[in-house]
């Protein structure tokens, strides 16, 4: 829902300390596009990517980054995730559409990552949260967040923020997470 697919169907929004944003402007920018290459270069380290979906890793290769953010534009809207404070990229949310089945909202499948600097600090379930505000202010959407079995820390993230673990077969590697929109 960006790049080739048009606007992020998420409004920007802001928390306590950060900013999210669609990166449609800083794309369509030529410089700010080279600077948000060379912060998420940065970013993109192994231990960030380790428990993402092998599509969401880098390859060893010149334009790499670049290389990357194409792929990401053209299969899901992205925000970029900057401290409120100094605009320092922290990290990316990561939305990929999926279709209503059986009379239910569409789905967004909920991706996010920040950098090694950020981690710890609490970013990741503010961040969960002011979507989750977001998509409340919005057309009905539910979120679906897949959360490796090696990464714990995302789980408490979801669940934290309201967030239900389906079941998922016996020695699953990723548990999928639902949050639901408010029915009446």
């Amino acid at each position: 829902m960006t790049g080739k697919r048009g606007k992020s169907p998420i409004a920007d929004f802001d928390t306590a300390r950060l900013r999210v944003r669609d990166w449609q402007a800083d794309l369509a920018d030529p410089a700010a596009r080279r600077v948000l290459v060379t912060e998420l270069a940065a970013i993109l380290t192994p231990p960030v990517l380790a428990h993402l979906p092998p599509p969401l890793h880098l390859e060893n290769a010149p334009g790499a980054v670049s290389a990357w953010v194409c792929a990401r534009a053209d299969e899901a809207a992205v925000h970029t995730v900057r401290a409120r404070s100094d605009a320092a990229l922290l990290g990316l949310l990561i939305l990929s559409p999926q279709a209503a089945t059986g009379g239910t909202p569409p789905a967004l499948h909920l991706g996010y990552l920040f950098g090694e600097s950020a981690w710890g600090r609490g970013y990741a379930t503010e961040l969960v949260r002011g979507l989750v505000t977001a998509v409340r202010d919005g057309p009905p959407v539910d979120l679906v967040g897949g959360v490796d079995s090696a990464n714990p820390a995302s789980a408490r993230v979801l669940e934290k923020c309201g967030f239900v673990a389906s079941p998922t077969e016996k020695g699953a590697a990723t548990t999928l997470y639902t949050w639901k929109t408010p029915r009446c």
